[in-house]
């Protein structure tokens, strides 16, 4: 009887083992979802992403050719920058009803044979500028459809503001927009120098190309600031500027060719002298040197210059003659 019992109980045991691990082992039961599409085409490709297919961005996103980027934004503005010491690039951006608004405002006798030009303003040292109280300006013939222009003005350190604007031929201006203004950057190698990232002056120059036995350090600086300028200003690096020195050609019913030159007086003296250029005071920068621009038409030009030391007891004079001819 008691092996029975035995028997029994060891068969008992194994039951309950069985059941037990059929329990553990049995899984639970997920129910399938099946993602629902979206009725809106915009979340097409979300959803593509979230399933784990993949569709190509232009059947994901069917709105995306009804966006484009205008060609031109009207906002009446002209945009001017730096490029480097000497030269700026302006561009603008002008809508026609601002034009119409523009002309309409002239005299009807004075609309005759209007043409856009860029007036340049020298600023330099002005707060508050309104567009009379320049220091002095040039005007440049332009070609309104290119919609931006490259501008010599050849004076680091200047600030410098453009208007663009209609023009009559008795010399009547009207202006459409104003710039913002900026400084030309200043010219040659920086008086700042970091310690920590110092090179010795034998090896900064010879980096530069510059590098001759037996110079001194000023003479491979100024060796460094000549060959500098002249790739900056040369019509390589110029990027088809244009100004009042280039050719301007046209190719329309008629074929012609107009050229402009310009004239460019500089000098230096004592920082503190009076100078006049044609019996009119000009103002020196602080090291004394003095630039102005000149539009060069054809003929005979003498520039009488004259400088006064701040005693009064010294006054020199010198008088550059130009004669332009076209040939």
């Amino acid at each position: 009887m008691n092996i029975q019992k035995k028997v029994k109980k060891s068969i008992i045991k194994r039951l309950i083992s069985k059941i037990r691990r059929r329990r553990v082992q049995k899984p639970e039961f997920v129910p399938h979802i099946v993602p629902q599409k979206s009725p809106h085409p915009e979340d097409k490709a979300k959803e593509a992403t979230e399933n784990g297919t993949f569709t190509s961005t232009r059947e994901a996103t069917h709105q995306e050719d009804r966006y484009n980027l205008p060609a031109r934004y009207a906002d009446n503005r002209i945009v001017l920058l730096p490029r480097d010491p000497w030269w700026l690039h302006t561009y603008w951006d002008i809508s026609e009803a601002k034009i119409n608004e523009i002309i309409s405002f002239i005299p009807v006798y004075e609309r005759e044979n209007l043409h856009w030009i860029l007036r340049m303003y020298d600023v330099t040292g002005i707060k508050n500028f309104h567009g009379n109280n320049a220091n002095s300006f040039f005007d440049i013939d332009i070609q309104y459809e290119a919609n931006n222009w490259y501008i010599n003005v050849n004076k680091p350190e200047c600030a410098w503001c453009v208007e663009i604007g209609l023009k009559n031929p008795a010399g009547k201006f009207f202006a459409v927009a104003r710039s913002n203004i900026i400084t030309t950057p200043p010219f040659g190698i920086s008086s700042i120098i970091d310690e920590e990232w110092a090179l010795p002056d034998e090896e900064y120059y010879k980096v530069l190309g510059v590098y001759d036995l037996g110079k001194s350090s000023l003479e491979r600086k100024q060796r460094f600031e000549e060959i500098l300028k002249h790739q900056i200003s040369s019509p390589l690096a110029s990027w088809g500027v244009s100004s009042l020195s280039s050719e301007r050609v046209k190719v329309q019913d008629k074929f012609f060719l107009e050229v402009w030159t310009e004239l460019i007086l500089y000098g230096r003296t004592e920082h503190d002298a009076c100078v006049t250029v044609e019996r009119q005071p000009i103002r020196l920068r602080s090291d004394g040197t003095f630039s102005l621009r000149y539009a060069l038409p054809v003929g005979d030009y003498t520039f009488e210059v004259a400088a006064t030391s701040k005693n009064k007891k010294h006054t020199l004079t010198k008088t550059p003659v130009v004669k332009r001819f076209d040939t």
